[in-house]
Order: structure tokens, then C-alpha cells, then sequence
């Protein structure tokens, strides 16, 4: 057998070897590939790999006074303008520049072309995107890691129970009798009610008085002379239930009167009201004199009072709430 024989031959072999191994195996073997070299790269990651391995590196360059500033137009315009100079365009160093001046100058080189909605580049991309495994081919069958599987799940049922409480709380309430007073014009059986005075003889010791009371259904009309020095009663002339009541428009009516050997007298009374005010004037006459003089009043009707009683319940509504 020649040398060449035995080359072909081994070659021959090395490919069937190769054909052999599955796709599954190529990924592992250049997974495992991957892995190999973390410890070695991850040990070259350090605060001084850059200041090493990096042309020109600086901690502080002179671009950190960018960050904060309101604009950054006048240090772009005078970073252009010397990048414009001679020496500026070779070499490591001038690598900025020729970034600086590739974005001043590169606009007016690029050709200018539009891509219209019907282009084949667009429609050609919506077909890929509307059908990817038309285009790529079913990725199902070229890896075996990935698998067509149709699963079934069975409907589920799920009972759910839900408790409502009323809480328990200790609440305060007040039921309120409200007492109101209702005042009605009118008097009580003996209730005075107004005196009416007059002084027909300025020199003698007493003076007229007329006392006005009420009675069951009328007015008790008292008439007596008052001594002026003292006050005292001096000489009681008499009482007579007369008409009268509230309201009541009551012409001169007789009073006590009394004329024989040792009085001659007689009185009169008359009542005018106006609501709950009444106006009652006294006559006192002496006829076997030919005398006769007059005096009024003027009062506001005592009034009567009754109660009516209601209940503020302040706790209907948390009684609404118990039931």
C-alpha cells in the first residue's frame, strides 16, 4: 500500500467520523468550548486592564465636564474646528478626528434614496414575518430538543364560599322629650288682672281704686277707696261678678252702686281689647251730688300655659339596623 493510499484513507475515515456527530453534539462541544476559557477571560477583567491595554486611556477625561452642562453645541462646534487642522487625520491618536470629521463630512457623500412602500426589501420582509417556518423551514425537525406536543387539559371546577358578618359594635343613642310650652291668652279663676284708680276729691284722706280679677266666666269687679297716706283700704264699697273675658268689646255696664241715707254712689265699668291688650275704664258717679269722674287701664291678658310633649328618637336609625 502507498503513502498516498494510506492518507486517503485516513481522511476517509476523519470524514465519516465527523458526519457522524449530530448537531445536538456540535452545540455541546462549543458550549463546552465557551466555558473553558471564563476562568481566563474573567481573570483579565480588572480596574487595570484598561489603563494597560487601552492607547490613551485616562481616569479623568476631558469629556466628564459634558455631563450636567445645559448644551453640548459649543464643545461639538469646538471640537470640529480642531479636528480641522493638518495632522489630525492619521494614526492612533487621531482616531477622534477622523470620527469628527467623518460625521461633518459624511452627510454630503452619502447617496441619497428613498425606499418606496412596494420595494422588495418591505415585501419580501412581510412574507418572512407572516410565515417564518415557509421561509426558515420547520425548526421541528432539525433540532431534537424541540418537540410538537398537543395537550389537554381537563376542565376544572372550583367551589368558592364567602361569609358575610355584621360586626358587633357598642354604639350610644338618646331618646329626647322635648317639652314645649304653648301659651294661650287668658286668665285662672282669681288671677288679677288690673286696677284702675281715680282721686275725685284732691282734699279728701282716700282715693277711688277698682280691682279687676278674673272669675269661672266673668271678671270679679272690686271697688274700694284707699287711704293716701297709708295705702291701707279706707272703706270697702263692695264686689260684683261683671261680663267679661278676652277679647271681649264690652259697653258701660254697672258695677256696685249703693245710695240710701248714708252712701250715694254708683259704679260703672267698660272693656276694649285689641288682640291679647284690653283697655278697662271705671265710673264712679254720685248722683245725689251730680258728681261723676272716670279712669282707665291698660294690660296685656295674662295667659295660660300647657305643655306639649314629643319624642326625638336619635336612635331609629340604629334601631333600623337590628332588624
Amino acid at each position: 500500500m502507498s503513502l498516498q493510499t494510506t492518507a486517503a484513507l485516513l481522511i476517509a475515515a476523519l470524514s465519516l467520523s465527523v458526519q457522524a456527530q449530530t448537531l445536538s453534539d456540535a452545540f455541546n462541544q462549543g458550549a463546552a468550548l465557551g466555558r473553558s476559557g471564563n476562568t481566563a477571560g474573567r481573570s483579565q477583567i480588572n480596574g487595570n486592564t484598561a489603563q494597560s491595554s487601552v492607547p490613551g486611556y485616562t481616569t479623568n477625561p476631558p469629556q466628564t465636564s459634558y455631563f450636567g452642562s445645559p448644551g453640548i453645541s459649543a464643545p461639538a462646534a469646538a471640537a470640529a474646528n480642531a479636528c480641522t487642522g493638518p495632522g489630525n487625520s492619521g494614526g492612533y491618536a487621531a482616531q477622534a478626528c477622523n470620527a469628527v470629521n467623518f460625521s461633518q463630512t459624511n452627510p454630503t457623500r452619502r447617496p441619497s434614496f428613498s425606499i418606496a412602500p412596494n420595494d422588495p426589501l418591505l415585501t419580501a420582509a412581510k412574507t418572512i414575518t407572516a410565515d417564518p417556518q415557509a421561509i426558515a423551514g420547520n425548526i421541528a425537525g432539525t433540532y431534537s430538543g424541540c418537540t410538537v406536543q398537543t395537550t389537554t387539559t381537563p376542565d376544572r371546577f372550583e367551589t368558592a364560599l364567602c361569609h358575610q358578618y355584621r360586626t358587633t359594635d357598642t354604639l350610644s343613642c338618646d331618646k329626647v322629650l322635648i317639652v314645649t310650652p304653648v301659651q294661650t291668652p287668658g286668665c285662672s279663676d282669681g288671677q288679677f288682672l288690673t286696677r284702675v284708680t281715680a282721686d275725685p276729691c284732691p282734699a279728701c284722706v282716700d282715693y277711688l281704686a277698682f280691682d279687676f280679677s278674673c272669675g269661672s266666666n266673668s271678671y270679679l269687679m272690686h271697688v274700694f277707696t284707699l287711704d293716701k297716706g297709708s295705702g291701707q283700704v279706707y272703706m270697702d264699697l263692695g264686689s260684683q261678678n261683671v261680663p267679661g273675658t278676652l277679647n271681649a268689646q264690652i259697653p258701660q255696664t254697672p258695677g256696685p252702686s249703693r245710695i240710701d241715707g248714708y252712701f250715694c254712689y254708683q259704679t260703672y265699668y267698660s272693656q276694649s281689647c285689641t288682640g291679647a291688650n284690653c283697655s278697662i275704664g271705671a265710673w264712679f258717679s254720685n248722683p245725689c251730688q251730680g258728681t261723676s269722674y272716670y279712669g282707665v287701664s291698660t294690660f296685656a291678658m295674662p295667659t295660660t300655659v300647657t305643655f306639649t310633649d314629643t319624642w326625638d328618637n336619635q336612635c331609629a336609625a340604629l334601631e333600623a339596623r337590628t332588624q
